[in-house]
């Protein structure tokens, strides 16, 4: 059963759904949605990437705490524009068509 957070004065929907990938090991992969303009910023449901916190939420951008799984490496902040729907890994700027190759270079 999926579940569902609201962020950022409620514009911001993050979806996971749980998947058990080993007994007691559960996977939240975010799906980001813009409210205002039903708009995906940020799909990762199908990954291994998993949400492990939100942090500087404001009223026009969000970051998001993700670790991918098995969880033996370190974490990876991604910081969401709403207004733009720009997406950063750090200070770089990561196309959507490519945010998981830019989140997998960074374990290396």
């Amino acid at each position: 059963m999926s579940e569902t957070t609201y962020h950022c004065d409620g514009r911001v929907a993050i979806s996971v759904e749980p998947r058990e990938m080993r007994m007691s090991h559960w996977l939240y992969a975010p799906k980001v949605v813009d409210q205002q303009r039903q708009q995906v910023l940020l799909d990762l449901s199908d990954s291994l990437w998993d949400l492990i916190a939100t942090a500087d939420e404001t009223p026009d951008s969000i970051e998001l705490m993700l670790r991918k799984y098995p969880g033996d490496r370190g974490s990876v902040m991604v910081s969401v524009g709403l207004d733009s729907g720009e997406l950063r890994i750090g200070e770089r700027r990561v196309d959507a068509g490519q945010l998981l190759a830019a989140l997998d270079s960074t374990l290396n």
